[in-house]
């Protein structure tokens, strides 16, 4: 099923669909849509007062995290890395709330989305980073990236499912997203370990498949294999724009990242995790020491299978947008 010239496939479920189950037909233009493309919508897929809900609830913590509360790892869009922190704008990488009130299985083990990724990634996909693309004022864009920027497999190995929390378009910083581009190497990079994309090859891509900026409606969810080239784009308006990030990996690929939780939510983890047929990979941690807003940031995607991949570019900084 190609794409359209003018933006993604996207797969609408109806109400009776999202609260049952994905028809055979939409799932099979989902999972081919991923493999053409490297990124496919399901749009109302999570009840937009479950969506408002959380958007609300994290909007607090956005403010907590600006006023110095937390840990707060941002990429400054790339004109401005030389800025520190939120003065620079861009994308703040926020933690959501890790408590049972706040942590729905519609939103963060999507029955429809899990069934997707199970047929990319294989049984029992694993979730090793859930944090968010926190995108605020800025006038700034960042370069052309891919999130993979090691030495990697040439095929599906990892995606990220992001929740759209509020309608999405230019004029709040929709992403910019080259569609088809997930199958190329790290040979395109000037440098090994540098996530951006080296500008002939950018180029000369936008002569064949230029990039789209789509709208997406709140609630929908997307599924983007990590190796596809994103851009992070301005958002002149005054609305903070959230996007869930959920970062799952095939069961065989072993990363190595662990996602902090509090002890007393294992049973809920657990009841998430067997309804979806996914696999969490949690750290458990005492109530009484447990802050999700002072989580560590690291974008270590790599296989602890393969550790000298990442000793390779170890290294090599990336704050410039990233």
């Amino acid at each position: 099923m190609p794409s359209l010239p003018d933006g993604p496939i996207v797969i609408t479920l109806t109400d009776y669909e999202r609260d049952s189950a994905l028809s055979d037909s939409k799932l099979y233009d989902a999972v081919e849509a991923f493999f053409n493309d490297g990124f496919v919508v399901l749009e109302n897929a999570i009840p937009e007062d479950l969506v408002d809900n959380l958007n609300e609830r994290m909007l607090v913590d956005t403010k907590k995290l600006l006023a110095g509360e937390g840990l707060s790892h941002y990429a400054p869009l790339a004109t401005k890395a030389a800025v520190a922190g939120a003065k620079a704008g861009g994308n703040l990488s926020q933690v959501p709330p890790i408590e049972k009130e706040w942590f729905s299985p519609e939103i963060f083990a999507n029955k429809h989305a899990a069934r997707i990724i199970s047929y990319i990634l294989g049984p029992q996909p694993e979730l090793h980073f859930i944090r968010s693309n926190t995108l605020l004022n800025s006038d700034d864009r960042q370069r052309v990236h891919s999130d993979i920027r090691f030495e990697h497999p040439n095929h599906p190995f990892a995606l990220t499912q992001n929740v759209v929390m509020c309608d999405c378009g230019p004029e709040n910083g929709v992403t910019e997203l080259w569609l088809g581009t997930q199958n190329t190497g790290v040979e395109i990079r000037p440098q090994l370990g540098e996530p951006y994309i080296a500008e002939d090859v950018v180029e000369a891509r936008r002569q064949v498949r230029p990039p789209i900026y789509p709208r997406i409606k709140k609630g929908s969810i997307l599924i983007r294999d990590l190796r596809l080239w994103h851009a992070g784009m301005p958002n002149p308006s005054d609305e903070v724009r959230i996007l869930l990030t959920l970062n799952y990996y095939a069961g065989w690929f072993k990363n190595g990242a662990l996602v902090p939780f509090p002890l007393s939510m294992k049973p809920h983890v657990a009841a998430m995790e067997s309804s979806a047929g996914i696999k969490i990979a949690a750290e458990w941690i005492p109530d009484e020491e447990f802050d999700y807003l002072s989580s560590k940031f690291s974008n270590n995607f790599s296989s602890v299978l393969r550790p000298e991949v990442w000793a390779k570019i170890a290294h090599v900084k990336t704050a410039k947008g990233y």
